[in-house]
């Protein structure tokens, strides 16, 4: 099973990516109907990104923590020598 994480790292890079040549293409002259097409394309690209920047917030709060001695309500008890 593949790890969702990594998963919406790439999935951004990739949109990122294509973000970057809307901008290219919106940083040059304008063209009638490429220009606001390059703009609406780069919107949604970019609501996009923010919706997976989200998904891997949620993604990482779901994860399961590793435990420590800190977090381990049971250490104290282990470290009790009455027990």
């Amino acid at each position: 099973m593949s790890d969702p994480v990594e998963d919406l790292q790439k999935a951004r890079l990739a949109l990122v990516n294509d973000r970057r040549q809307f901008a290219s293409l919106l940083g040059g002259t304008y063209q009638r109907g490429k220009t606001a097409e390059a703009t609406d394309r780069l919107i949604h690209l970019q609501k996009a990104i923010e919706a997976i920047d989200a998904a891997i917030v949620d993604e990482k709060a779901l994860a399961p923590k590793s435990i420590t001695p800190k977090n381990n309500p049971y250490s104290e008890i282990e470290d009790d020598p009455s027990i």
